[in-house]
């Protein structure tokens, strides 16, 4: 639905993101009257607690998706056709790309990410509270990519490189919270890094 919002109405995506991001949210909070959800579904639970081989099942899902993700952006014409439309969309249109096809199948391809994700924090907890399950991690994701070495402007785009941005944000996190920095205070830090990645990019490109 967001990629529709973005290729077919032409909505900024941040605002289309954010609409979505809201409404959703509050889908979630009516459908449970704001209260815990909990859980108990031993099939559901393995994705969250399950150690195949002594190595945490999220790991691996992580594993297969970073290397899936990292085969399609460079070695597809997929993944060539996001580059060029992330770049400069007008050029990809007259090159004959399907601008809004290619948009839409990353928006969707980033809500089943997203909604993975979802599943595995609720399995690791075995509950689900909507009005604070997933709050922050927009700003861990805008902070990992800018940190990995995505241009936030686009036409540029490491896999690795969020990985490792996304493992540096954690890191810069719990080396706050282990010192006594509470996890409000974080968030500026967060913030901050954002801001410097995103000036680093632009002198780089000056």
């Amino acid at each position: 639905f967001n990629g529709w919002l973005v290729s077919r109405f032409r909505i900024q995506p941040i605002v289309a993101t954010l609409v979505l991001f809201i409404a959703g949210r509050g889908i979630a909070q009516v459908m449970t009257n704001g209260n815990l959800q909990t859980f108990r579904v031993p099939q559901f639970q393995w994705i969250g607690l399950a150690r195949p081989l002594g190595i945490p099942a999220q790991v691996i899902i992580m594993a297969v998706l970073v290397a899936a993700a990292a085969w399609a952006l460079h070695r597809t014409v997929f993944g060539r056709s996001i580059l060029a439309v992330g770049g400069n969309e007008k050029a990809s249109e007259l090159a004959g790309i399907a601008v809004a096809r290619i948009k839409l199948a990353v928006y969707a391809i980033s809500g089943l990410c997203a909604g993975l994700a979802g599943l595995v924090v609720i399995a690791i907890n075995s509950s689900s509270d909507a009005n604070l399950v997933g709050l922050g991690m927009e700003l861990d994701a805008i902070a990992a990519v800018a940190v990995g070495g995505t241009l936030l402007s686009g036409g540029k785009a490491t896999i690795i490189g969020t990985l490792l941005g996304a493992l540096t944000i954690q890191l810069v996190r719990y080396t706050l919270l282990a010192n006594g920095v509470p996890d409000a205070a974080a968030l500026v830090v967060k913030a901050a890094i954002i801001a410097f990645a995103v000036w680093l990019q632009q002198q780089h490109r000056v």
